[in-house]
């Protein structure tokens, strides 16, 4: 099996409370860029809710995520998200996303990947259950999750993909829309080292 996510990461159900976060990345990036530091990213969230949210501690989690997705990355995919079209960002930060979540990394490599070599045109409940029954019986940390836990799990990796721009709203399907990535972009996620993040959502070997 390919491994990513960090390789070395402990399953995680932290997923359910994140978000894709488009506009709040492309802030942190850009704030980055401007060379501010970790913790003076994090006091314009609260001091000047630059993310326009309702709570500091709401503002500080985004802060400490959207950071933690960016630190990934080389420094020219961080200006990308910033000054490139927004689905260049979009396919930048779902590769950040599986690059700091080892499940939701297989779960695009064993499941979005899988379905666009078969020629499967959606992704179905019934290859949604499957990839999370197999994790309960290869892990003990995941089988002790509760049904609660997995069904919002479900939820949030289909809505990243929403987000992401690779799966296409539908009321009774959840149409794959694998992205156009240009060869410039595609050169730079391979020099980088980020090739199996690539291939989970191009569907290549």
């Amino acid at each position: 099996m390919i491994e990513g996510g960090g390789n070395t990461m402990e399953y995680s159900a932290g997923m359910v409370s994140k978000l894709f976060w488009l506009l709040e990345t492309r802030k942190t990036a850009e704030l980055l860029i401007q060379e501010k530091s970790i913790n003076e990213i994090k006091l314009l969230a609260i001091n000047e809710n630059i993310y326009q949210v309702q709570s500091d501690d709401r503002a500080s989690r985004i802060a400490g995520v959207t950071i933690k997705r960016l630190q990934g990355l080389s420094h020219d995919l961080v200006e990308q998200i910033v000054n490139g079209d927004v689905a260049t960002a979009k396919l930048i930060i779902l590769i950040s996303i599986m690059k700091t979540d080892r499940l939701f990394f297989q779960f695009m490599h064993e499941v979005y990947r899988t379905a666009i070599i078969v020629g499967d045109q959606a992704i179905t409940d019934q290859a949604l259950n499957t990839f999370f029954e197999e994790k309960i019986t290869q892990s003990e940390r995941v089988a002790k999750w509760s049904e609660s836990t997995i069904k919002r799990l479900k939820q949030c990796y289909i809505g990243i993909l929403y987000e992401a721009g690779v799966v296409m709203k539908n009321e009774k399907h959840r149409n794959i829309m694998p992205p156009h990535i240009n060869y410039k972009l595609k050169k730079q996620l391979e020099d980088d080292g980020l090739t199996p993040y690539l291939n989970a959502v191009t569907g290549e070997a």
